[in-house]
């Protein structure tokens, strides 16, 4: 049975995805810093921020649980396979299971998150409009 190696392909797209999303807390986390150094600090712009990056924080952990997942099933899988041993395959698709919605959860909330930043950003223009 081959089926232990199916978790593993997911990882690099996993990992592509983790990368995306520490940048872009990065990038949300300079922005705070930026607007909070303003002389006319917007604070309620600077919640939301913080509102979106706590987002980003939730995805970013619900992607870790799933690439430590799909690993652990991927490593259960591959040493029952190689030792002949019947590892309960029970236990192997509760993984992939858990490993994949995990995996939608983050999903979810980055899709949530980006939804949300194109709001913010679009007030945001709308605002500076305004003043002008």
């Amino acid at each position: 049975m081959d089926d232990w190696v199916i978790p593993l392909t997911l990882l690099p797209g996993i990992g592509m995805m983790i990368m995306s999303t520490s940048n872009l807390s990065s990038a949300i986390s300079s922005e705070i810093d930026r607007l909070l150094h303003q002389e006319d600090c917007n604070t309620h712009l600077v919640e939301i921020k913080i509102t979106q990056m706590s987002l980003l924080n939730i995805s970013l952990v619900c992607l870790y649980i799933s690439t430590a997942v799909f690993a652990v099933a991927g490593l259960l899988g591959g040493i029952s396979d190689l030792q002949d041993i019947m590892i309960d395959i029970t236990y192997h698709h509760i993984l992939v299971i858990i490993g994949i919605a995990t995996l939608v959860v983050a999903t979810l909330l980055l899709m949530t998150f980006s939804i949300r930043s194109v709001k913010i950003k679009r007030n945001q223009y709308l605002k500076s409009i305004s003043k002008a």
